[in-house]
C-alpha cells in the first residue's frame, strides 16, 4: 500500500484540481468551533451568489423543505449539516469545467441523490453525509481523467459495471488506484473520517462498526444500491450481475425495501432531466460495454 499511496500522491501533484471557494474553508473552521457563530456561517454562505443558489437547491432537497435563506438552513440542518451541504454544493459548482470532469460529476450527483434519498430511511446516517460521500467516492477518476484522458476510461467503465475488477485494472494501468487518489483529495479537504474510510474501502467487504462510530459500512452499502438505481435510470446500459447482486445484498443488510428503492429511482429520474447520461465517447465502444454485461 505504501508504494501505491506514493504513486497516488505523485499523480495528484501533477494535476491541477479546481479550486474550492474560500468560503468553504471559513465555514468549516467556524462549524468546528464548540459554539459556532450563526451570523458568521450565514455570511459565508451568502458571500458567493452563484454558489449560494446551488446551496439552496441542494439544502432544500436534503431537508425536504423549501429553504430560502442561510439562517433558515442553519435552523433546519444545524451547523454541521450546513457545512456538509455547502461543501457538496461547492464541489458540484467547481468540478464542471474541464475535460470529462462534468460527465463524471454528473454521474456522481445522481449517485449522491440516490444515496441521500435511501439514507433518509436509516436512523444512524445523516442525509448530508450520504450526499457528500456520493459526490466524493469517485473523485479519484476526475484526477485520472486529467492525468491520462484515454487510459482512465476502461478503469472508469469497470467501476460502473464490475467494481470488483476496477482496482486490478487501475493498478495495471497506473500502479495505484482511484481510491488512493481519492483519499488524498479527501484528506486535503479535511472531510470526516466516515467519508474518508468509505472512499478507501469502497471495494472491501467492510464490517459494521459495533459502536456505530464509523459509518463507512452504511455508506458503502448505500453506494452499492445507488449504483443499481442510477444504472437503471440510464437505460440499464451498465447493469451487470455483479451490480445487481451487490445491490440486493446491500438492501438486505440495511433494511432497504423495494418501496424505498423505487422512490430513489423516481427522484434520480427527475434529476436526470437536467443531467447528461454518460456518453459512449467516455465509456468506450458498444462492444466493450456488451462484453462486460
Amino acid at each position: 500500500m505504501k508504494h501505491e499511496l506514493a504513486v497516488a500522491a505523485s499523480i495528484l501533484n501533477r494535476v491541477k484540481l479546481p479550486k474550492i471557494s474560500n468560503e468553504v474553508t471559513e465555514l468549516q473552521n467556524e462549524s468546528l468551533k464548540p459554539d459556532p457563530d450563526v451570523n458568521v456561517i450565514a455570511r459565508c454562505i451568502n458571500r458567493n451568489p452563484k454558489l449560494f443558489t446551488k446551496f439552496l437547491a441542494v439544502a432544500s432537497f436534503i431537508s425536504k423543505k423549501e429553504i430560502g435563506t442561510a439562517r433558515q438552513a442553519v435552523d433546519i440542518l444545524g451547523t454541521k449539516g450546513v457545512f456538509s451541504i455547502f461543501f457538496s454544493s461547492a464541489i458540484e459548482f467547481s468540478f464542471t469545467s474541464k475535460g470529462d470532469s462534468e460527465i463524471i460529476v454528473n454521474h456522481a450527483i445522481k449517485i449522491a441523490t440516490a444515496m441521500a434519498e435511501l439514507s433518509s430511511k436509516l436512523k444512524n446516517v445523516k442525509v448530508s453525509d450520504a450526499y457528500l460521500y456520493g459526490l466524493l467516492y469517485n473523485v479519484g477518476y476526475i484526477v485520472l481523467s486529467q492525468f491520462a484522458p484515454e487510459r482512465y476510461k476502461p478503469c472508469y467503465l469497470a467501476s460502473l459495471m464490475t467494481p470488483s475488477e476496477c482496482n486490478k485494472k487501475e493498478l495495471e494501468a497506473f500502479k495505484t488506484t482511484s481510491a488512493y487518489i481519492g483519499v488524498y483529495v479527501a484528506k486535503k479537504w479535511h472531510v470526516k473520517n466516515s467519508v474518508y474510510s468509505g472512499i478507501l474501502f469502497q471495494q472491501t467487504d467492510i464490517k459494521k462498526c459495533p459502536e456505530g462510530k464509523n459509518q463507512a459500512y452504511e455508506l458503502i452499502n448505500l453506494l452499492n444500491i445507488a449504483r443499481m438505481v442510477v444504472s437503471e435510470t440510464e437505460d440499464a446500459r451498465y447493469v451487470t450481475d455483479e451490480v445487481r447482486s451487490s445491490a440486493i445484498q446491500s438492501m438486505q443488510r440495511l433494511g432497504i425495501n423495494n418501496q424505498h428503492y423505487i422512490r430513489a429511482q423516481k427522484v434520480v429520474k427527475e434529476l436526470g432531466k437536467e443531467l447528461r447520461s454518460i456518453p459512449e465517447e467516455v465509456l468506450g465502444n458498444e462492444e466493450i460495454l456488451l462484453a462486460m454485461q
